[in-house]
C-alpha cells in the first residue's frame, strides 16, 4: 500500500536514499568499516587507559583517572581550531592514515609504561590525533556520498560512534578476564591486565588505516588556502557566548546542557575508584559500569523521540535531568556492583534523553543564522565544563575521604548496627547530583517564562491529480540572471518548428491573478515580507495558473513551458528563507494538486556573476544579499541531484548559443523518451 509520501516521491522524479543503498556504496562502506572498528577500539582503549592509571596511582588513584581525563579534554580547547585550519589545508586522506597508525603505536606503547606522566602526554597525542581524524572524515564525507544521502551517513556516524561504547566496554571486560586466566603463562601480561585490551585497540586503529588507504578522498584545493587566524576564532567563539547569553530560549538551555556534562565528567572522574575501592569490584567491574552506561545512553536516545510524542520536549529535558540525579543519588548508595550496574543503565537512559531534548530544542528555537556559533560556543562551555569537572571532583572525592577517616570511624558509619561506607566518592558523586538538581529546576524555572517555538507540520494531503500523458511539461529554473527568458524563448521556437503546439507562461504570474501577485512580490516597494506570507503568495499563484493555463494545456496534449515552479519555492523559501523543504513542499503539492513538470532545466551559473547580469532596476529578490543568492544556487544543485529522473543541469556561464546547445540536446531527448511512451501505451 503506498502512502502519499510514496506518491510525491514518484511524481518528483526522487531517486531512492535508503540506509541500503548507502551501505552498499563502496567508499561509504570501507569509511563505515573504519570508522565503527576504529571506535570500539577507541572505547576499549579509554575504559583500559583509565583502568591502567588507576592500578598504577595506587592510593591517589583518583587523582590519576583525572589527569588522564584532563589530558584527553585539553586538546579540544587547544588544538581543536588549528586541528581544523590543518584539515582545510593538507591532504585529508593522508591526516587520516598518519592519526590512525599514530594512535594505534601510541596505545602499544603504554603497555611498557610504569610513569603516569607518560600515559598522561601519550593520552593528550592521542586526544590530538582524534580530533585531525574526525574533522577530516566529516569533510570529506560530501565528496563521498551523494548529497541525498549525508543525513544517513550522519545518523549511521553518529550511531558506529557511541553505540560501541558498550560493546567496547564489554570486550574489555572479557580480555581482563583472559589476562587474569592466562596468569604467569605471559609475564607482561600477567603483571598488566590492561595489555590485551591495549594491543587489540592498536590492532583496530591498524585495519582503520588499511580501509582508509582504499577510500577515492579527495585533496582540498591549495590555490586559496586557509590562513590560521586563532583571533578569529577566539571572536567567533565570543561572538556564541554573547548569544548564548543574551538568547531567551539559548541562556535557558545551556545552564542545563553543560552542568549534565560536568556531571558526566564528574561519574568518568571518579567512577573507576569509586568501582573499585568502594564497591570492590576490579578493573572488570569498571568495563562493566561503562557497559551498563553505553546500553543506557542507546536506550534514552532512541526513545527521547517516542517520550516527546506525550509530553512537551522542554518537559522531556527537565525531568530527564532531575530524573538522572535521583538515580545518580541512588547509584552513589549502592553496596556492590550488581545493583550499581542496573543503576547505572537508568542513569545513561536519562542522560541519553536529556541530550537529545536539548539540542534539538536549541535546533528548533534557535535562528539559523546564529546555529553555528551557538553550538561551537556551546561545545566549548560543555568541554571547559568537562575539564572543570574531572579537576575538581576527584580532588573532592580526596578530601571527602579525609574529613571522613578524621571525624567518622575510618569512613564507616553504624545506624542500627549496621555498618554504611561513607566514602568520598560516594560523597562526591552526591555532589555531582545536587548541581544537576539545582540545574533542573533552574532551567524548569526559565523556560517557563518564554514562550517556546514548536513547529507543527502541515497535514495538507491532496487527491493528486496527475498530469495527462499527451501533454509534456517543461519548468526552467536558475539564479536571477542565468538566461532563462532567453533560453524559454528559444525552446519555445524550436519546439513550435517541430510542429509542437507550445504555451509559454512564468511564475509568478501568467494570469491576471498571478501578475497582480507578481507586482508585489518583485516590487521593492513592498519591502519585508514575512518568509511564510512569501511562500504563501507563491504558492497562491501557482494553485491559480496551474488550473487555469497548466492542467487545460496538457489536457489538450500541447507542451508547457513556465518560467520556474515548484523548485523555485524549495530553493528560495524552502532554503534560503530557511522555512525548510519539507513544509515548502507540502504547501505546494495542496497548491498543484500534485502536479510535477516532466523536464526541469536547471541554468547553472554562480550567483556573483549572475547578479551583474540584473538590470539597473533590480527587482525585490535581486536586492536579497549574495549570501542569500549562494543557498539558493547550493539548494538547487542539491534539488537536482535528488532528482536525477526529471533535472537536467546545465552551465549558463557561457554565449547562449553554447547554452541552447544543451538545451537542445535536452529536449531531442525528452521528446524521444515521450515518443516511445506514445508507441508503449499503443
Amino acid at each position: 500500500m503506498t502512502t502519499f509520501a510514496d506518491e510525491v516521491a514518484a511524481l518528483r522524479g526522487t531517486r531512492s536514499a535508503t540506509l541500503a543503498d548507502l551501505i552498499r556504496h563502496p567508499s561509504f562502506s570501507r569509511l563505515l568499516a573504519a570508522q565503527t572498528v576504529s571506535s570500539m577500539g577507541d572505547w576499549v582503549g579509554f575504559v583500559a587507559v583509565t583502568s591502567l592509571v588507576a592500578r598504577l596511582g595506587g592510593g591517589s588513584a583518583g587523582l590519576a583517572v583525572s589527569g588522564v581525563m584532563i589530558a584527553r579534554t585539553l586538546p579540544a580547547l587547544l588544538f581543536g581550531p588549528i586541528a581544523g585550519a590543518l584539515i582545510d589545508r593538507l591532504d585529508r586522506k593522508r591526516l587520516m592514515i598518519v592519526a590512525d597508525v599514530g594512535r594505534g603505536s601510541l596505545y602499544a606503547s603504554m603497555i611498557f609504561l610504569d610513569q603516569l606522566w607518560a600515559i598522561f602526554a601519550i593520552s593528550f597525542v592521542i586526544e590530538c590525533l582524534s580530533l585531525v581524524w574526525s574533522p577530516a572524515r566529516d569533510a570529506s564525507l560530501p565528496n563521498l556520498v551523494p548529497r541525498r544521502q549525508l543525513a544517513n551517513a550522519n545518523s549511521i556516524g553518529l550511531v558506529s560512534t557511541y553505540g560501541t561504547l558498550p560493546l567496547g566496554a564489554l570486550i574489555f571486560t572479557v580480555l581482563v578476564g583472559l589476562s587474569e586466566w592466562m596468569g604467569g603463562r605471559v609475564p607482561i601480561v600477567g603483571a598488566r591486565p590492561e595489555a590485551l585490551a591495549l594491543l587489540l585497540d592498536a590492532g583496530t586503529f591498524a585495519f582503520s588505516a588499511l580501509m582508509v588507504a582504499h577510500i577515492p578522498i579527495p585533496a582540498p584545493s591549495t590555490a586559496t588556502p586557509i590562513r590560521l587566524d586563532l583571533t578569529r576564532v577566539g571572536r567567533d567563539i565570543a561572538d556564541g557566548v554573547r548569544f548564548l547569553r543574551e538568547d531567551s530560549v539559548a541562556s535557558a538551555m545551556t545552564g542545563g546542557i553543560v552542568v549534565a556534562f560536568a556531571a558526566v565528567g564528574a561519574v568518568l572522574a571518579i567512577g573507576p575508584v569509586f568501582v573499585a575501592n568502594t564497591l570492590e569490584a576490579g578493573a572488570s567491574g569498571w568495563g562493566i559500569i561503562v557497559t551498563a552506561f553505553g546500553v543506557g545512553m542507546a536506550i534514552g536516545m532512541a526513545s527521547s523521540n517516542h517520550a516527546a510524542r506525550v509530553l512537551e520536549r522542554d518537559l522531556v529535558f527537565v525531568a530527564s535531568l532531575l530524573i538522572a540525579a535521583g538515580v545518580l543519588f541512588l547509584l552513589a548508595s549502592m553496596p556492590n556492583l550488581a545493583w550499581a550496574a542496573v543503576l547505572t543503565v537508568w542513569l545513561g537512559a536519562f542522560c541519553g534523553s536529556a541530550w537529545v531534548s536539548g539540542y534539538t530544542l536549541l535546533q528548533e528555537n534557535v535562528a539559523d543564522e546564529y546555529r553555528g556559533r551557538t553550538f561551537g560556543s556551546l561545545t566549548v562551555l560543555a568541554r571547559a565544563a568537562l575539564f572543570l569537572s574531572l579537576s575538581v571532583f576527584p580532588a573532592l572525592a580526596d578530601l571527602f575521604d579525609r574529613l571522613s577517616r578524621r571525624f567518622l570511624d575510618g569512613g564507616d558509619v553504624h545506624v542500627g548496627g549496621q555498618r554504611f561506607d561513607l566514602s568520598g566518592t560516594r560523597l562526591a558523586l552526591w555532589v555531582a547530583g545536587v548541581g544537576v538538581v539545582a540545574a533542573g529546576i533552574t532551567t524548569r524555572g526559565l523556560l517557563r517564562r518564554y514562550r517556546l517555538s514548536r513547529p507543527v507540520p502541515l497535514q495538507l494531503v491532496p487527491k493528486l491529480k496527475r498530469p495527462p500523458a499527451t501533454g509534456l511539461f517543461i519548468a526552467f529554473e536558475g539564479v536571477e540572471g542565468s538566461g532563462k527568458g532567453t533560453q524559454v524563448r528559444r525552446a519555445e521556437a524550436y519546439l513550435r518548428e517541430h510542429g509542437l503546439d507550445v504555451v509559454v507562461t512564468r511564475e509568478p504570474g501568467g494570469t491576471p491573478a498571478g501578475e497582480r501577485i507578481r507586482e508585489v512580490l518583485l516590487d521593492p516597494a513592498t519591502g519585508h515580507l514575512d518568509a511564510r506570507a512569501e511562500a504563501l503568495l507563491f504558492a497562491a499563484s501557482r494553485a491559480q495558473i496551474v488550473t487555469s493555463v497548466i492542467r487545460p494545456a496538457l489536457a489538450a496534449g500541447k507542451v508547457v513551458i513556465c518560467d520556474r515552479y515548484i523548485d523555485s519555492s524549495l530553493a528560495y523559501q524552502g532554503s534560503a528563507r530557511g522555512l525548510g523543504e519539507s513544509d515548502v513542499l507540502t504547501l505546494n503539492v495542496w497548491a498543484t494538486q500534485g502536479l510535477f513538470p516532466d523536464l526541469v532545466l536547471l541554468l547553472h551559473l554562480e550567483p556573483d556573476k549572475g547578479l551583474l547580469r540584473a538590470g539597473d532596476a533590480p527587482d525585490r529578490m535581486e536586492l536579497e544579499g549574495e549570501t542569500f543568492h549562494a543557498k539558493v544556487a547550493d539548494a538547487y544543485l542539491r534539488i537536482a541531484e535528488e532528482h536525477p529522473e526529471r533535472f537536467v543541469v546545465i552551465d549558463a556561464d557561457r554565449d547562449p548559443d553554447e547554452v541552447f546547445v544543451d538545451v537542445r540536446a535536452a529536449l531531442d531527448r525528452r521528446l524521444a523518451e515521450r515518443a516511445e511512451e506514445g508507441s508503449a501505451d499503443a
